[in-house]
């Protein structure tokens, strides 16, 4: 910032009598206001910009908020080749938590929720629209991708989120129901969150009539006027209808598949399989080498992307 004459600034910017030059004294002073007012300038322009985060994100976890959610997914959803789903995420169990731990506990879950979630779905859009409702804009992996690509989006996330936690001393657990609809051309994002929405109460429902703990999750999908319910490691729920019925062994040998574990995902391919359990060979943590190991069958997820060292291995070790 350019330095203003001094003798000028104490005569209202007319010179001094005499014309006498300013002294380092009258220097060092103007100097030192400049130099205060550009600290207030920075001080304000720093202000701006967390006020402006804050208008967008979520203040507890981070994520984006409704409002960034609406301002950023009509974009998203316009652009690219790749197909798009709208996803709403409830938390089954957390009122509990909230009731008998208190809210700082609660609190803690819902940053863990935030962490994993987008540990998960890494530069997909999430957001947290309040309480322990969260949305997220996940794409395909590819533009040839498999129509039913969401699938794996929902069981790794349905996953992700199912272990349990450490919070305040105490292992607590939630699990999530999913909403889950595909975005068509042209996509009506307000209408695509209020059938997601409607999903996701289908599949608390169907939490609650079944019972289902643990890590046990459910997505519900509505598309063309029909709303459809999965189970981890299971097929959709029969159609009423001349339909053949479901298989009784949900993975087959050779079937490739993601391990979820500790809220990793890794890929690996299944060597035998029961009806609740598989014994399935993957990938270790760090990526390199393969183990064989025996899980139940709602630890796995069918893997569409294929993997060059473990889908081309033979089965035998």
């Amino acid at each position: 910032m350019r330095i203003l004459d001094s003798a000028a600034a104490d005569t209202g910017g007319a010179p001094p009598a005499g014309g006498q030059p300013r002294t380092e004294a009258d220097a060092a002073r103007l100097q030192a206001r400049i130099d205060q007012l550009e600290a207030h300038v920075q001080r304000l322009e720093a202000e701006r910009k967390t006020l402006h985060w804050m208008a967008g994100h979520d203040a507890l976890t981070g994520l984006a908020n409704r409002r960034l959610f609406h301002a950023i997914a009509p974009t998203l959803l316009l652009g690219g080749e790749r197909s798009a789903a709208v996803l709403i995420l409830d938390l089954n169990g957390f009122k509990p938590i909230n009731d008998t731990y208190g809210h700082d506990a609660g609190d803690e879950v819902l940053c863990e929720i935030a962490r994993r979630m987008s540990a998960c779905l890494g530069d997909h859009l999430v957001a947290r629209f309040g309480g322990d409702e969260f949305a997220a804009l996940p794409s395909a992996p590819r533009a040839d991708a498999a129509e039913s690509w969401w699938h794996e989006v929902a069981a790794s996330l349905s996953a992700a989120i199912a272990p349990p936690m450490h919070v305040a001393g105490r292992e607590l657990t939630v699990t999530a129901s999913i909403g889950v609809v595909p975005a068509g051309h042209p996509a009506d994002l307000p209408d695509l969150l209020r059938r997601a929405d409607q999903a996701m109460f289908r599949a608390k429902r169907h939490a609650r009539t079944t019972g289902k703990a643990g890590i046990t999750w459910v997505v519900a999908t509505e598309s063309g006027g029909r709303a459809v319910t999965y189970e981890p490691a299971a097929a959709p729920v029969a159609i009423p209808g001349p339909t053949a019925p479901a298989p009784a062994v949900p993975y087959r040998p050779g079937d490739p598949v993601w391990v979820h574990r500790d809220g990793f995902r890794r890929a690996g391919v299944v060597e035998g399989a029961s009806e609740w359990a598989a014994l399935v060979r993957y990938r270790c943590s760090d990526g390199t080498g393969t183990m064989v190991d025996t899980m139940p069958a709602d630890c796995l997820a069918i893997r569409a992307e294929a993997d060059p060292h473990l889908d081309r291995e033979p089965s035998e070790l």
